[in-house]
């Protein structure tokens, strides 16, 4: 039981500081910034993207996707390394 609630209290620090971190990706003229829970921090575009709608809103589309799988790569990278040194691994 002790050690379950130690785990759990691992696993939530965990995640406060998967919050804390960020990752950038560029991608086309798109700038995304997300937070470790995936949320969009902030989100420039470049100006001369806005001449065509329809180009910029595929563009936002493939970056927002390709910030995701940049923020769930780093993120899995960094769970490896801290769920190591949880289990002694």
């Amino acid at each position: 039981m002790l050690d379950k609630l130690k785990m759990l209290n691992q696993a939530r620090q965990m995640q406060k500081k998967m919050k804390e971190l960020s990752t950038d990706t560029d991608y086309n003229g798109i700038k995304i910034t997300m937070n470790g829970k995936q949320e969009i921090i902030s989100l420039d575009i470049a100006e001369n993207l806005f001449d065509d709608q329809n180009k910029l809103k595929e563009l936002i589309k493939e970056a927002v996707n390709k910030a995701i799988t940049d923020s769930q790569r780093e993120m899995a990278t960094k769970m490896q390394g801290e769920m190591g040194g949880m289990f002694g691994m």
